[in-house]
């Protein structure tokens, strides 16, 4: 099944997500415009482009799943490109929801659960290493992970949304 219009839960999730990371990259651009300010501001500055890190990947990978869908049918991967319906049946508890999903909301839930798997290995890598983190390094984990977590708090709130 190729997706031809983006979901209601899709629209809320990317638009939340793309807002966060253009308010960050506007934030940092803006300093990078003056050095003075920039100098006096670095590690706010390097506090958004950890946390930019964090939100904008999850937001890509999103973004190009959904993308995919549209060009291929990807039925025969969960809908999802491989290494993200890898993550999904990595975690049964998020297979199962998928595969008693309606055959109709069936790409949404492999969108949800897909994404939210990836992204859920993605945050406990970075609290793995948090215990031999240095200060600067802790710093940079924690702003890291925190992007990653407004993005999988973007997905929850749309998924609650998704049928309003």
């Amino acid at each position: 099944m190729k997706i031809t219009n983006d979901s209601k839960f899709y629209t809320l999730a990317y638009d939340a997500m793309k807002k966060e990371a253009e308010r960050l990259e506007a934030f940092c651009e803006n300093l990078d415009k003056n050095p003075e300010l920039k100098n006096a501001q670095i590690a706010e500055y390097k506090c958004a482009k950890y946390r930019y890190a964090g939100v904008s990947v999850l937001h890509s990978v999103f973004f190009n799943n959904q993308q995919c869908r549209k060009i291929h049918d990807l039925g025969y991967s969960n809908y999802l490109l491989q290494y993200f319906s890898e993550a999904l049946k990595s975690r049964e508890d998020y297979f199962a929801l998928y595969c008693s999903a309606p055959e109709g909301e069936k790409p949404d839930y492999a969108l949800y659960y897909g994404i939210l798997a990836f992204a859920e290995k993605q945050m406990a890598e970075l609290e793995e290493k948090m215990p031999r983190a240095n200060d600067w390094e802790r710093i940079e984990l924690t702003e890291r992970l925190g992007g990653w977590c407004f993005g999988a708090e973007c997905l929850h709130e749309a998924w609650e949304k998704r049928c309003e």
